[in-house]
């Protein structure tokens, strides 16, 4: 399937480990130019000498904390002096590590709702003005695509204050298709379930309890197994390539059927 990927611009915030690691991964196999990021220096240089093995389009890395306005707007110079424009954007920064659900203070509530949704409001408003296309004709719209969770569209006993914020996200998205579809941009969500990676939640929960994460995987996953960050990975990469040209507003479940 031809993506008609190759050459374009693409940036990934959240991008150095786990399901970042490989949405920049599926993108630089396809030749596109890849802009990573991530607060952590030494994460963002293994993520970027691993990538660079792969011999695809050109790569570039910015450190910086994504949910601090000011770095937003300083990547946006930044973008603007290497690319000129952007294709594709992804927002991938978030976190589920929070309290039983009840016990969250407003304090947390609010800290969940900025991980997890309001830095990619923020995002959208300083790099849509690289995404607008000037010819709503070109059969290569540009796109955004945000990360959300399966725990933002059904109860599975997530921290509520991370489900309400991805459901925030989803929604936001559908109600955004419409004005950005008219700048030619396309928006969707893709909403992982549980993915396995080095130093994610479930290798620590493996690390408890092997019996009862795999008595999970068997009662509630069809699949019955570990979804992985190159499945998410290429799912993005659909969505922002050209076999997905007609598509947006949509949210693209991968969680081998837990949430059907």
């Amino acid at each position: 399937m031809d993506t008609g990927l190759k050459g374009k611009k693409v940036l990934i915030l959240g991008s150095s480990r786990g399901i970042g690691l490989g949405i920049a991964k599926a993108f630089v196999q396809e030749g596109a130019d890849v802009m990573i990021t991530a607060r952590d220096a030494e994460h963002l240089d293994r993520a970027q000498s691993h990538l660079k093995k792969l011999n695809g389009g050109k790569l570039f890395s910015y450190q910086g904390d994504m949910l601090k306005a000011e770095v937003i707007e300083d990547l946006q110079k930044v973008l603007k002096d290497k690319f000129g424009s952007l294709d594709h954007l992804v927002c991938n920064i978030g976190s589920g590590r929070s309290v039983p659900p009840g016990e969250e203070e407003l304090a947390e509530i609010q800290r969940m709702m900025e991980i997890n949704f309001l830095y990619v409001a923020k995002s959208i408003r300083s790099f849509r003005s690289l995404l607008r296309k000037a010819d709503l004709k070109d059969k290569d719209l540009s796109s955004i695509t945000l990360i959300g969770s399966i725990c933002g569209r059904q109860v599975l006993g997530c921290p509520s204050a991370y489900a309400a914020a991805k459901a925030a996200l989803l929604h936001y998205a559908k109600n955004l298709t419409k004005p950005l579809a008219q700048e030619g941009i396309r928006i969707n969500v893709v909403s992982p379930g549980n993915i396995f990676f080095p130093g994610s939640v479930w290798e620590q929960k493996l690390k408890i309890s092997e019996n009862t994460v795999k008595a999970m995987l068997e009662n509630e996953v069809p699949l019955r197994k570990f979804g992985t960050p190159e499945d998410v990975g290429s799912a993005v990469v659909y969505l922002a390539s050209r076999a997905a040209g007609f598509i947006t507003g949509t949210e693209l479940v991968i969680d081998g059927g837990q949430s059907n």
